[in-house]
């Protein structure tokens, strides 16, 4: 069942028109835009349709805010209102409408401002209750510039608590992050909710009700309507303890009581409370009322418009249908989850939509520079971060973007779908997270998650390849675009398979990578654990290297690699616990947890290493060590070998034996010829562990170049490419020391 507080259900017919409705019905002024309720109103469906499909195709921008002043009554002072415009008014209603009964869920018995059913006589009535109950000692309190001063970041964990649609969270973020126009000046807020947009009474309550929900838990009798509240006391003392207590909390929220306004009274001496006078057991309506003008009183405003004679004053009585308010905080992406590591954005709204798209530009106009605030036809989308895929990369060099950054699709039931430039991952209809298309270089689809056709259509057109595989990592197929452009490649590469010696030589070299490289590894784990018979494998390697250079033919030469292997992982197999139950390399299906972790990661291994090669231009079918065969990648094969030991196994072992990964995290097999069975947080861990190895800096022997191991992979397919052309000699495998 669809959860009832989503964008689907902002969206609705039937929604967006009881949206309009109010905000007809509220007769506000025109927006910065100059459109009219009248305006609106004359193509009503075709505005409330298009407002949709901007909402859907997330292009939809919220206009700036028109800042005006109103004079407060009995005093010279004005208080400012920000309008929006009537689209924009139309759309937060909407929203407001959806998410009022999620927040009315948390709101506390004591509070009593822009809430349906509510009133300032329901709150007078329960202070004179009170007071008749003996509680005469009064905190009369003022929050000093509430609206003004609202704290953006705790609002939105506030929000987040409650909300979890990630397009209804962007849509609050547009309105957080928007311009105020007042007058000649242009300016976002850096805190505060502007007084005059219909979502903004909701968001207020919402920050307040963490002051209510403590004072309930301390068991104070506090009564409040919006930023005014009373707690009435039995005694001075507690009064003054329940104060003291009051800014503490307030304090945690960024907000301060205003000195003048707050005192501690009783009802002898009288106070003034919501319009009215207490004084001993009289409530008596006073003669100057802290309240905004009346439509009646507005005719005086001679510079707003007589349609902005409904704009009152969030302290104005109200319910919440009439409510209009404020549009809350400058909306901050956080940019720890989309950012390139090592990489300093300025703390702009442009910076941090590229931050999100992972771009690193060599300057960012300053925030206030010369040139002020972007045009509203140039506005930078203001972006949420979302949260990134199990694969987002992490530990990349300080000086490098993330290299072909893949998308794992791991979740039965997930589907990754497509919407403007972001894929979008859902569930049940519910879209869970929203990745910027350009952050991604290949998807990875595991077991029963689908993928639908539009997100097939764009990855064909823009070369993303989607792999598919079972739920344990076995290749199914990819979903891939046939290119011609590199047939000359595709030529030369069939003319060189035909010629042995180069086969050989091509072979001798990846070979000579895998040896020396598992011996690398030995020769690591033996310094670290101190085992001998580790060392003594590694030293045998010596031998089977030079016999491996006398090899004069293709058999021989596999030959080797399988007597290397098997002494590789015999070698391994005396350093792990019993409990492993691992002997040696079995495959297809793998028996023990080692060896299914090992294929998982050459799995993964092995289609980064395709994605490099098609990316390349050769054909990944046509290999020199590996036997050419039906639906076998073999050249994928070939150079992969030189990456298993120093990527995959340097992964495994890490995690095994710091038992991060324990036998427990594995079904074993049940029976012959069954295969031993990961669990899903210990594949989710060896992903995320994976990719950190992907994205660790390291010098390329021979180039010189500092990078990460993906740029190795490519370093190295693209000499490949080169040797295949005649352009350089003879193929070097990467090897280590």
């Amino acid at each position: 069942m669809d959860s009832p507080y989503t964008i689907k259900q902002v969206l609705t017919d039937s929604n967006l028109l009881q949206a309009w409705y109010k905000v007809r019905a509220n007769d506000g002024c025109a927006g910065i835009d100059r459109e009219t309720l009248s305006d609106f109103e004359s193509g009503l469906m075709s505005s409330l349709a298009l407002l949709r499909d901007e909402v859907i195709y997330e292009t939809y921008r919220p206009r700036p805010l028109l800042r005006v002043h109103i004079p407060k009554k009995h005093s010279p002072a004005t208080r400012p209102l920000s309008i929006p415009t009537v689209r924009d008014r139309v759309l937060q209603t909407a929203v407001t409408r959806i998410l009022t009964p999620l927040f009315e869920e948390e709101f506390e018995e004591c509070s009593y401002a822009y809430r349906q059913g509510r009133s300032v006589n329901m709150a007078v009535q329960r202070v004179e209750q009170l007071r008749d109950q003996g509680f005469v000692w009064v905190v009369d309190a003022d929050i000093t510039s509430f609206f003004d001063e609202i704290n953006h970041q705790v609002l939105l964990r506030e929000i987040r608590k409650l909300v979890n649609d990630q397009a209804v969270l962007h849509l609050i973020g547009l309105w957080l992050a928007a311009v105020v126009i007042d007058g000649p000046q242009r300016f976002r807020l850096i805190k505060g909710v502007p007084q005059g947009s219909p979502i903004s009474p909701l968001l207020a309550n919402l920050y307040l009700d963490q002051l209510d929900e403590a004072a309930l838990d301390e068991n104070l009798r506090l009564i409040r309507f919006a930023d005014d509240f009373l707690i009435l006391c039995r005694h001075k003392q507690e009064a003054a303890k329940a104060l003291a207590f009051t800014a503490e909390v307030l304090q945690s929220l960024r907000l301060q009581l205003h000195d003048k306004k707050t005192r501690v009274v009783n009802f002898r001496h009288g106070f003034r409370f919501l319009g009215v006078e207490f004084v001993r057991s009289l409530a008596i309506k006073a003669k100057y009322p802290d309240m905004q003008p009346t439509a009646l009183e507005t005719e005086q405003l001679g510079q707003i418009p007589d349609e902005c004679a409904a704009a009152v004053d969030p302290e104005q009585e109200t319910d919440n249908d009439k409510a209009l308010l404020v549009d809350p905080d400058e909306f901050e992406a956080s940019t720890d989850k989309a950012r390139i590591i090592g990489y300093q954005y300025p703390k702009t709204e442009l910076a941090l939509a590229f931050a999100e798209a992972g771009i690193k530009p060599s300057y960012f106009p300053e925030q206030n520079s010369a040139e002020g605030l972007p045009g509203e036809a140039d506005e930078p989308e203001q972006v949420m971060a979302v949260e990134p895929p199990v694969s987002a990369p992490v530990g990349a060099p300080a000086d490098l973007d993330p290299r072909l950054r893949t998308l794992y699709v791991l979740e039965n039931g997930y589907v990754l779908g497509k919407e403007s430039e972001r894929f979008t991952i859902r569930q049940r209809n519910r879209i869970l997270q929203r990745i910027p298309s350009i952050k991604v270089d290949q998807i990875m689809i595991f077991g029963n998650a689908q993928i639908s056709t539009q997100a097939m259509h764009f990855c064909l057109q823009a070369k993303i390849p989607i792999y598919l595989l079972s739920g344990q990592g076995r290749f199914h197929g990819v979903v891939d675009g046939f290119s011609t452009d590199p047939v000359l490649l595709h030529r030369d590469q069939f003319r060189r398979a035909e010629e042995p010696q180069f086969c050989l030589a091509l072979a001798k070299s990846c070979i000579q990578g895998k040896i020396n490289n598992c011996r690398t590894v030995l020769r690591r784990y033996s310094r670290n654990q101190g085992l001998d018979s580790l060392s003594r494998t590694a030293d045998r390697f010596k031998i089977i290297l030079r016999e491996l250079g006398k090899a004069a033919t293709l058999d021989a030469v596999r030959g080797h690699e399988g007597t290397a292997a098997r002494m590789y992982f015999s070698a391994l197999s005396e350093r792990l616990d019993p409990d492993w139950c691992f002997s040696g390399r079995t495959r297809q299906p793998p028996t023990d947890p080692v060896n299914d972790l090992l294929s998982y990661g050459y799995t993964l291994l092995f289609y980064n290493v395709y994605s490099f090669v098609r990316a390349r231009g050769l054909n990944p079918h046509v290999g020199f060590l590996h036997q050419v065969r039906a639906g076998h990648p073999a050249l994928v094969s070939d150079l992969i070998e030189e990456f298993r030991a120093i990527i995959v196994d340097a992964v495994v072992l890490n995690l095994v034996l710091n038992r991060r990964v324990t036998p427990e995290h594995f079904v074993m097999p049940q029976g012959a010829g069954k295969e031993c069975i990961m669990h899903e947080t210990a594949r989710k861990l060896f992903i995320r562990e994976l990719e950190k190895k992907m994205n660790a800096p390291i010098t390329h022997p021979m180039s010189g170049l500092r990078l990460d191991y993906r740029r190795c992979i490519e370093h190295q397919v693209h000499h490949l490419a080169a040797v295949i052309q005649a352009r350089e000699p003879i193929y070097k495998p990467m090897m280590l020391r």
